[in-house]
């Protein structure tokens, strides 16, 4: 249940600053778009615990 309940979380902030910056009517035509980012953002917020050996390594 926690996990619904932090995508929720992010997803009513998004909503939030959508409504902001864009209006109710936009931010309501951009629900599927802001529930997919709030996926997204939970996904790579619970990926910060993975193994350092498994992270990908940065090579110049």
């Amino acid at each position: 249940m926690s996990q619904n309940n932090d995508q929720e979380r992010i997803y009513q902030e998004l909503r939030r600053r959508a409504v902001v910056e864009f209006g109710e009517d936009r931010a309501a035509e951009l629900e599927s778009y802001l529930r997919t980012a709030a996926q997204q953002i939970f996904d790579v917020e619970g990926a910060a615990d993975v193994n350092p050996d498994l992270e990908p390594l940065f090579q110049e």
